[in-house]
């Protein structure tokens, strides 16, 4: 019996490992400054942030400088980009235009959010505060636009140069000082209106895992890539590893 446990411990092993492996490649989606390639989710009222909190955060890893790269966007409502290569965003809660401030370094991955409280907006360049604003202090207005990745419904639309990983949309302020960038993929809660991981890899939807069922969908051609963004494995072995040896010893 003994040596049967040790043999079924092996096994379970094997494939924990394996799927550890697996876990280190992730995947991203990668834009080329194309207008008609974007990801998107259709409007639903989950998107609706129509009170005083919200934060916007995203890894990315732009590939060029331009006069408006987008990161995240609901037109009219809230968005998130790159100006020349400095995090920019706008919040309709009052006032709808751009404000900014923080470079975000090309060819690297940086996380950058950007919260509102009712009071402040606020942008975080890898953990720091890099600009905010007291322009805006009313409610955040609600819109029927959907929501993009990499791309904005007006004008050239603004598309991304570069890739993008780990999209989160909270319905409250996650950051209110200088914070550890985040070493995991960002987890889910009763405050998350959306949550793309973008780990499929392949065909043309991205699950949103936040519950809401904002999946998105690939429209032109956005490409998958795998991720090289610096968080810490998807499946954690020692907690794996203490459950499969609690299983093998039950066996003895």
């Amino acid at each position: 019996m003994k040596r049967m446990a040790m043999i079924v411990f092996v096994f379970v092993l094997s494939v924990l490992f394996t799927n550890v492996s697996l876990a280190q490649q992730g995947f991203a989606v990668e834009f080329f400054g194309n207008a008609a390639d974007q990801v998107e989710a259709k409007d639903s009222p989950s998107f609706d942030l129509n009170g005083k909190a919200l934060t916007m955060e995203a890894w990315v890893f732009p590939t060029g400088v331009g006069g408006s790269l987008v990161i995240v966007n609901k037109e009219n409502s809230y968005e998130m980009a790159l100006n020349q290569g400095v995090l920019s965003y706008a919040v309709s809660a009052g006032a709808w235009k751009w404000w900014g401030g923080g470079a975000v370094e090309q060819n690297v991955w940086s996380h950058v959010a950007v919260t509102y409280d009712g009071k402040e907006t606020t942008g975080w360049v890898n953990g720091q505060e890099s600009n905010s604003t007291n322009e805006n202090s009313g409610n955040i207005s609600p819109t029927n636009d959907p929501f993009n990745i990499g791309w904005r419904p007006f004008d050239t639309h603004s598309p991304f140069m570069g890739i993008i990983d780990e999209v989160r949309i909270s319905s409250s302020v996650r950051y209110t000082e200088d914070f550890d960038v985040p070493t995991e993929e960002f987890d889910r809660d009763g405050d998350t209106v959306a949550l793309y991981h973008l780990n499929e890899g392949a065909g043309k939807v991205t699950k949103d895992t936040s519950g809401n069922e904002n999946d998105a969908e690939f429209i032109g051609e956005p490409k998958w890539v795998e991720s090289t963004v610096p968080l810490a494995l998807a499946v954690k072995p020692k907690e794996k590893l203490a459950v499969a040896w609690g299983a093998v010893k039950a066996m003895r």
